[in-house]
C-alpha cells in the first residue's frame, strides 16, 4: 500500500471516529446552532463533508452515479449560502451518508488503478491536477472541517 493511500484509509477512520463523538446526542436543533452570524453550523458542517467525500467517489468512479440527499449541491457545497432549518435533512441522514461514502472510498481506494490515480482529473480542484493529488487534498480539507465540526460541537455542549 502507497502512502497516499495508507494516509486516506487513516484519515478516513480518525475523521469518522471525531464524527461519531461531535455528532453525539446532538440534536437537530443543536446542529443548526451558528456560533456567530457568519459561522457555519454542524449540521452544514456534517452535510459538506458528505458532499466532499462525493467528490471523491465522482473522481474515482467518473462514471459511477452518486447517492444524494436531497438538495445536497445547493445546501452543502462551497460557498452555499445558509437556508432557513426546515429546507435541511435531518442530522442522522446526513452522517449516514457521510459514513456510508467513506466505506465506498475505501473500497475505491482498494480497486483504483495506478494509471487512473496518476491521470488528469476531470475536476478543477486545488490541490493537484491528478486524480490522487486532487483526493488526497480532498481529504486534508476534509480534516479541517472535521475540527470546525469538533469546536461547534464543544461549544453546543459548553451551552446546554
Amino acid at each position: 500500500m502507497d502512502m497516499d493511500s495508507l494516509f486516506l484509509l487513516k484519515s478516513i477512520k480518525y475523521h469518522n471516529h471525531k464524527v461519531a463523538k461531535a455528532t453525539e446526542g446532538v440534536t437537530q436543533a443543536e446542529a443548526l446552532f451558528r456560533p456567530y452570524s457568519s459561522a457555519n453550523s454542524l449540521l452544514w458542517e456534517m452535510g459538506h463533508l458528505a458532499f466532499f467525500r462525493n467528490s471523491c467517489i465522482k473522481l474515482l468512479r467518473p462514471n459511477e452515479p452518486l447517492q444524494k440527499l436531497e438538495n445536497e449541491t445547493t445546501l452543502f457545497s462551497f460557498g452555499s449560502s445558509i437556508q432557513t432549518a426546515e429546507i435541511y435533512p435531518p442530522l442522522e441522514e446526513i452522517i449516514a451518508a457521510f459514513l456510508q461514502r467513506g466505506e465506498q472510498i475505501q473500497q475505491l481506494l482498494s480497486e483504483v488503478s495506478q494509471e487512473h490515480w496518476q491521470s488528469n482529473s476531470p475536476i478543477n480542484f486545488p490541490g493537484g491536477t491528478t486524480v490522487g493529488e486532487q483526493i488526497v487534498s480532498l481529504m486534508l480539507h476534509e480534516g479541517l472541517h472535521v475540527g470546525e465540526l469538533t469546536y461547534i460541537s464543544t461549544l453546543i455542549r459548553r451551552l446546554r
